[in-house]
């Protein structure tokens, strides 16, 4: 069954005014992230630091964030990880922010807008992810659904519907017809040099993240409404869903059962402040809806662009690297690959130790907030996937360790007892003082094999020690490497 057109249910609404942001990750080449960082700097982006109060009013379009205000909302052991003091601190996420400016035109066959690109964001985090954020303002008094579509369709690097091929994006003389092209060839053209195309089956612009469920950006939209309008729960699905317009142009929903949408608002809206504000969270958009007025536009968003969107950014590169390491798993052969299976406890341990957290704030309504984007994100399914990943792993290892050592005991027993026996009373006076090499030409058929013996377990145990120390210095510096 056709989901209704939205124009068969009610009107459709207007907004005074819509800010978008787009986030999507990225794997960065292991060896290139510190060159990328300098490499950064030197094009023009700067490193966002909270201590450096001209930031606060730099990259959002006009609009205000409150450092002192977000610095005190996390937790202090998220906070020394979400805000590093420095672009060098590893285990950080560096935001590196180039402010845009730049005046486009969106064209479609449903719709052709202006929209204005504000700034543009790279992240550089622990485990090699790679973050972009595009913070766009549309124009006012736009429809609600031509707010929605544009989201919708923007969002998609490469198109997939027959109907996204119709978009074009017009920018600096030049026009793009993949939203991937205008990224790289406009936004930031420096970033191919340093993303991992190499990991996983089929390679893109953004590196290969098979773990990753399609190529289309996650976004986060504050959507203001006149003061005397109505919102009503399809409205909110309609925002959360992103369901601009259907194949024939017009407004739609993508749900027919009213009980249907009654069970997405409990699930997924969080009206604390409602009948005026509104916030929906889903697995494609985390969306504000707001008919506050003009008084309280810029206190949400300086909401939306400070302490609600680093806590979105901290759950969604918890899912990142949750499915990063469940995939790492997937392709691992345990019985050769020990160096990476132990390589990749590390890093199950290292991020549950450091990074996952169960509280990221203290508010009541940061902790409401954060439980949504916990359970929309499924970061509890994922992390108890990864702790079974964790215990099957310690197992198998003690398993192949347990055999490994069985089997070089009898090795080493059998070399012992034949030394002892033999090389110790037979060949060993031989070796005192000056060797007269000349003796081995009158040994017994047991001389020659105590002498074999005792010499190929001094090799061996050279052997033992060098590969032992190599693999040690190797598995130190692959650690740092991927952490």
């Amino acid at each position: 069954m056709e989901p209704k057109t939205y124009s068969d249910m009610t009107k459709d609404l207007k907004t005074e005014s819509a800010y978008l942001q787009f986030l999507f990750p990225f794997m960065l080449k292991e060896d290139k992230v510190e060159l990328f960082a300098e490499k950064l700097l030197e094009d023009d982006f700067i490193f966002f630091d909270l201590k450096d109060m001209k930031q606060q009013d730099a990259f959002y379009g006009g609009k205000k964030i409150h450092h002192r205000t977000l610095e005190s909302y996390f937790m202090p052991n998220i906070e020394r990880f979400l805000f590093p003091g420095s672009y060098r601190d590893k285990e950080g996420f560096r935001r590196f922010t180039n402010n845009q400016k730049r005046d486009c035109l969106f064209t479609s066959d449903r719709l052709v807008t202006e929209f204005t690109v504000d700034s543009f964001d790279i992240f550089l985090c622990p485990f090699h992810i790679g973050l972009i954020n595009i913070r766009v303002t549309l124009p006012d008094h736009m429809d609600y659904s031509d707010v929605l579509f544009f989201g919708d369709t923007f969002r998609v690097l490469e198109p997939i519907d027959d109907d996204e091929e119709t978009v074009r994006i017009e920018c600096s003389d030049e026009s793009y017809k993949l939203v991937k092209d205008f990224i790289f060839k406009e936004l930031s053209p420096i970033m191919r040099d340093y993303i991992d195309e190499d990991e996983g089956e089929a390679a893109s612009y953004f590196g290969s993240l098979p773990f990753f469920i399609d190529e289309r950006m996650y976004v986060i939209s504050q959507i203001a409404i006149p003061p005397e309008s109505r919102v009503t729960k399809t409205d909110l699905f309609r925002a959360g869903q992103l369901n601009g317009y259907d194949r024939k142009g017009k407004p739609f929903v993508g749900a027919n059962n009213p009980d249907y949408i009654d069970r997405y608002y409990t699930n997924n809206v969080y009206d604390r402040w409602g009948d005026e504000t509104y916030y929906v969270m889903s697995e494609y958009n985390f969306a504000c809806v707001t008919r506050a007025g003009k008084e309280f536009e810029g206190q949400i968003s300086s909401q939306m662009y400070g302490k609600d969107f680093y806590s979105l950014l901290l759950f969604f590169y918890y899912k990142i690297v949750l499915m990063k390491l469940t995939h790492a798993h997937a392709k691992l052969d345990i019985e050769k690959d020990q160096s990476s299976t132990e390589l990749l406890i590390v890093m199950i341990t290292e991020f549950s130790a450091k990074y996952l957290f169960p509280e990221v704030n203290s508010s009541t309504s940061g902790r409401e907030i954060s439980q949504i984007f916990k359970v929309n994100f499924g970061i509890d399914r994922l992390y108890n996937d990864v702790k079974k990943t964790l215990a099957s792993l310690y197992q198998n290892q003690d398993k192949l360790s347990g055999k490994r050592n069985n089997y070089l005991l009898q090795i080493l027993t059998i070399y012992t007892v034949i030394s002892g026996i033999y090389g110790m009373n037979l060949v060993i006076s031989d070796w005192k003082g000056e060797v007269k090499w000349g003796k081995l030409a009158h040994y017994t058929i047991f001389e020659y094999l105590s002498f074999f013996v005792a010499i190929s377990g001094i090799i061996i145990s050279i052997v033992i020690g060098m590969a032992s120390l190599k693999s040690y210095l190797r598995e130190r510096k692959s650690r740092r490497k991927k952490i």
